[in-house]
């Protein structure tokens, strides 16, 4: 196992987002102010072990949230009625770059329907009509229905989270007790990358809420022991996801921090 890559952003990390291309190294994050009430997005790569770029992106806004990551570019919906949860624009950035591609208004993303080709969306009354668009140039194309089902090639493994009353819950949490010498967990975040075991886990330590990594093997062998934050406001969502052998991890809640499974 080697570390790979850690770099610290000035402003929280709200969401990752790998390169749906399997042989991609590249991930797509989105980074908030909040006392600015300003977002931004970052390409990370984590083979050349460097932030690509990080900016504001144009015709972005607070409300602005990163939805997918394909064909070398990066998609984001605007959302122009904050009080209605529902997207309203969808914005493509070029993933080498950081600069807008293309907008297309009153549109949302439905799914990456592969050879190039992006499924969207635009509302007509109380029904949407569908619709395929060129992720390249954001052309509107009329839906082909004779394509084949695009299968996302991207194998991309999130933890599965346990907590008190799970049936599994003690005997990993006595796992987890042993192997650190008594930390007793309040939530534990698995994932399996064999022979790795890799454990994000919760702990009450004086009062507060501080997440701890734990990586062992299936002979029980301690590879890492981390702690990742302090003081966090309850137990955190995907801080942790695993494609290929690539195990990407936060820290802090402004940290991304990757190293490889070997």
């Amino acid at each position: 196992m080697q570390n790979l890559f850690s770099f610290r952003f000035s402003e929280n990390i709200w969401r990752v987002m790998p390169d749906a291309d399997p042989d991609s190294s590249l991930w797509a994050i989105e980074l908030r102010n909040a006392e600015l009430r300003e977002v931004s997005f970052a390409v990370i790569d984590t083979d050349s072990f460097m932030v690509r770029w990080q900016r504001q992106v144009e015709g972005t806004d607070w409300w602005t949230s990163l939805t997918a990551f394909a064909d070398n570019r990066y998609y984001l919906h605007n959302y122009r009625y904050p009080e209605v949860p529902e997207p309203t624009d969808l914005l493509a950035v070029n993933a080498e770059t950081g600069l807008l591609s293309w907008v297309l208004a009153n549109h949302l993303l439905v799914k990456n329907a592969g050879k190039g080709l992006l499924e969207v969306a635009i509302k007509q009354g109380d029904s949407f009509k569908h619709q395929h668009c060129n992720a390249s140039t954001g052309e509107l194309l009329p839906l082909n229905t004779s394509l084949p089902e695009s299968a996302d090639a991207i194998i991309l493994a999130e933890p599965v989270r346990y907590i008190e009353g799970n049936m599994y819950f003690d005997r990993l949490a006595q796992f987890i007790s042993d192997a650190t010498g008594g930390h007793i967990p309040v939530a534990i975040d698995y994932l399996e990358k064999r022979p790795y075991i890799i454990f994000s886990y919760y702990i009450y330590e004086q009062d507060k809420t501080v997440q701890y990594l734990l990586i062992v093997t299936d002979q029980k062998q301690q590879v890492l022991h981390e702690k990742l934050s302090e003081e966090r406001e309850g137990t955190g969502r995907s801080t942790m996801m695993l494609k290929a052998s690539t195990l990407v991890y936060l820290k802090n809640s402004n940290e991304f921090s990757s190293l490889t499974l070997s």
